[in-house]
């Protein structure tokens, strides 16, 4: 069952890049054209850094400090990871909301951004401390991987 809804987070993400809407969750809308993007792995524009507005990096900049807040916990409780991933996808919510970027930049943000979709998503429903520690190393280290694969216009 988390498969499925999963897809549909993705999907709808995807969808509300493109909108200029004020909802602020992401929640049931269709499958579209984006989807199949997500399948690659991201990689540098011919060697160079895809180009991202202001406004993406600012919103990547709060994400890295969601995560630099978090890393200073000792030993963090399950439900802490659990804030952790509703922190995030209020971020990635804003980040949403607010992206106008269009054409083969935005399909690499998306490459870039499906992975950090999926670990907030499993840390808002993580059981397991151990389990937890591992998505959120996953979901810091594609957030420090951004500033490689991308730089402001």
């Amino acid at each position: 069952m988390k498969k499925p809804i999963y897809l549909v987070i993705v999907c709808v993400v995807f969808f509300a890049c493109n909108q200029s809407s004020n909802k602020t969750e992401v929640k049931d809308h269709g499958i579209d054209e984006h989807a199949a993007i997500t399948d690659m792995e991201l990689s540098l524009n011919n060697g160079n850094k895809w180009k991202a507005d202001l406004i993406t990096n600012n919103n990547v900049a709060g994400l890295k400090t969601i995560i630099d807040k978090f890393k200073i916990k000792t030993l963090p409780s399950v439900t802490d990871y659990q804030f952790l991933g509703t922190d995030l996808n209020s971020g990635l919510n804003k980040m949403i909301q607010e992206c106008r970027m269009k054409g083969p930049d935005h399909d690499a943000l998306h490459k870039w951004l499906e992975p950090v979709l999926k670990g907030s998503y499993q840390l808002k429903t993580i059981s397991d401390t151990a389990v937890a520690r591992k998505f959120f190393n996953s979901i810091d280290e594609r957030i420090n991987a951004y500033y490689n694969y991308f730089e402001e216009i």
